[in-house]
């Protein structure tokens, strides 16, 4: 268990480095910039080729991730690319981010916490709103792993049309002192941050205040926040974010909600090729255009 939790991690860690609308032709991207309390946030705008603003979905990374995904295997697209070029050539637009202190984004990964990334998340629904492409009107938040519980965050205080959580994290106490151990865990919550050697061998300093907010934090009573539409997709393979947590989300949510599952694990299987995170994309396409009318 130990050793695959290690393989699966250490691939979400670096790979994050059909119905409705006509298909459209290739979409385009650009980068853009915004600012959060001083800092520049980095992010990949997709557009599809259309005349009238579309409907757009915030895409939110996990812990660690950023828009230099590694490729999944047999392609030359990271998941989060992946999906938001299907996504455009179906006529959904949407933004992926750096979080501060991460990517290209300014700042330091050691001041990042779950408040600075919901800040962020939020700060790109701004964005969003100012940008006369897209329609934020119609709007979805995907969030993947940690960031599954950044973008339920930021879905309680914007207020979306959708909510997509794709193996979102339900017991952060558990997922990350298999990653970090029960000594960093339980480190004190003030004080230079803490010099971590992930189970891969990737050295990160990890700020106290981050630590203190996971052994605080509840994602599943937090959903109950939220009470529009939700697509909860988990794997039945992932060791990560094991598949026990999703019917908890599910039971705590107050509004709408499906749940869709799949022999995949934390990363769906990229190791072996794209088929299991098309058929995911497929099926969160699907949730959204019901909802991003």
């Amino acid at each position: 268990m130990a050793s695959a939790l290690l393989k699966s991690f250490s691939l979400a860690a670096t790979l994050l480095v059909t119905t409705g609308l006509t298909a459209l032709a290739a979409p385009r991207e650009e980068t853009i910039r915004f600012e959060v309390d001083g800092t520049t946030v980095v992010g990949t705008l997709t557009l599809p080729e259309a005349e009238a603003p579309a409907p757009v979905v915030l895409m939110l990374f996990g812990f660690l991730g950023n828009r230099a995904e590694w490729p999944i295997a047999g392609t030359e697209e990271g998941p989060y690319a992946r999906a938001a070029r299907l996504w455009a050539e179906n006529g959904i637009a949407s933004l992926r981010i750096d979080y501060r202190g991460s990517g290209e984004s300014g700042g330091a990964f050691s001041a990042a916490t779950l408040d600075t990334e919901t800040a962020d998340g939020i700060g790109a629904i701004e964005w969003l709103k100012a940008e006369p492409r897209v329609d934020a009107d119609r709007l979805g938040i995907v969030g993947w792993s940690l960031g599954g519980p950044i973008a339920s965050r930021v879905a309680i205080e914007s207020g979306p049309d959708a909510l997509v959580l794709w193996n979102g994290v339900t017991a952060p106490v558990a997922t990350f002192t298999g990653l970090f151990g029960s000594e960093v865990m339980s480190a004190e919550p003030v004080g230079a941050p803490l010099d971590v050697t992930m189970p891969w061998g990737q050295p990160v300093a990890i700020g106290r205040e981050l630590i203190a907010q996971l052994r605080t934090a509840d994602p599943v009573a937090e959903i109950a926040g939220y009470a529009g539409p939700l697509l909860v997709a988990q794997g039945d393979n992932d060791v990560v974010v094991t598949p026990d947590g999703a019917p908890r989300l599910i039971a705590a949510h107050r509004g709408e909600h499906d749940l869709w599952t799949a022999s995949m694990d934390h990363v769906f299987n990229a190791e072996t090729g794209p088929e299991q995170l098309d058929a995911l994309v497929a099926a969160t396409e699907a949730f959204l255009l019901t909802h991003l009318r």
